[in-house]
């Protein structure tokens, strides 16, 4: 794994919003996976002024996200495929048959699953996969303790992950306790692989993971470690543990 400090989060957002725009604008028919929250809003708006500013065609674009919270209806405003619409795919202007996200209801999860999973391996591998980091270390909604070999499934969300969204929802209680979540060895099955992570309450997870030599079902994004290329983009705040070697 290659980590950058890159200072601000501006600049942590602008370098992860570059790499995407390059490989969509100079690959026709690129395949993204995809990742929300917080720290992507300033990476999405970057990279949707990028493609618009270089009209760049998005019409063989194709994108896979991470996750969705499970059984909350897809046009809830806190559902990710509400979050996607309104941070990417509707700003660049997607079609409906170009995004995919795991299936949520509570109809067929099982082969639902397996479906996406296969799709992937179909279309893949990823060109670039999106990452953030929980500050348990955890990618999608992969917790401590899943298995590297994990595939898209229903998962439960620690008690730390449901306070972390909180903050999107009217109360802690609103907070869905399970979500979809794309398996580690899916993830793994990229090109390339961004990390991007940001603010100090990624401090301390980034130096645990920084000096990670083995991976360690404990920390999900040690993972990483047997991929070979994923670059680690920080800004000030997250790095602000690591003495870089």
């Amino acid at each position: 794994m290659k980590f950058m400090n890159l200072g601000s989060r501006e600049n942590a957002s602008r370098y992860v919003a570059v790499e995407m725009f390059k490989e969509i604008h100079f690959n026709e028919c690129t395949l993204l996976g995809l990742a929300t929250g917080g720290t992507m809003e300033e990476m999405y708006q970057e990279l949707v002024e990028l493609l618009k500013r270089h009209q760049t065609d998005i019409s063989c674009l194709e994108t896979f996200n991470l996750d969705e919270y499970f059984n909350l209806d897809t046009s809830h405003p806190n559902s990710y495929m509400s979050y996607m619409k309104k941070h990417f795919f509707d700003p660049i202007g997607m079609q409906d048959s170009q995004f995919h996200l795991p299936d949520n209801d509570l109809f067929d999860v099982e082969e639902d699953n397996l479906r996406y999973d296969a799709a992937i391996r179909d279309k893949g591998p990823l060109h670039i996969q999106l990452l953030g980091i929980g500050v348990n270390g955890h990618i999608g909604f992969n917790e401590p303790g899943t298995p590297f070999d994990s595939k898209t499934r229903v998962v439960e969300l620690t008690p730390e992950t449901i306070e972390a969204n909180a903050r999107f929802f009217d109360s802690q209680d609103d907070v869905p306790v399970q979500a979809v979540s794309m398996g580690i060895e899916t993830i793994l099955y990229s090109n390339r692989i961004l990390l991007l992570a940001l603010g100090d309450k990624k401090a301390d997870i980034m130096a645990k993971l920084y000096h990670m030599t083995e991976p360690d079902i404990a920390v999900p994004a040690s993972s990483l470690l047997t991929h070979p290329n994923v670059e680690v983009i920080m800004d000030e705040a997250a790095a602000q543990y690591i003495t870089f070697k």
